[in-house]
């Protein structure tokens, strides 16, 4: 799997495949002060947030299945980590 970095844009965005239904399609986290404008094939989504007990959450957006918000989470932290 494949994380790619787009340094051009203001905020550090990272990108992904992710499977959402029954198809592949290519999520966007875009980092911003208190959270991540989320994409999925160029289209924007929802917001998600870490928690101060360290779970993410999505702050707002179509609502997406707890268990892609944990894998999008999941993703943003392994590029830190």
């Amino acid at each position: 799997m494949q994380i790619f970095i787009l340094a051009a844009m203001a905020n550090p965005v990272i990108g992904f495949g992710i499977v959402y239904g029954d198809e592949m399609i290519y999520c966007e986290a875009s980092m911003t002060e208190r959270s991540y404008e989320i994409f999925f094939n160029g289209l924007w989504m929802a917001s998600v947030e870490h928690t101060d007990q360290f779970n993410w959450i999505q702050a707002s957006g179509v609502i997406l299945p707890q268990s892609i918000i944990d894998e999008i989470g999941q993703r943003i932290e392994s590029h830190y980590n």
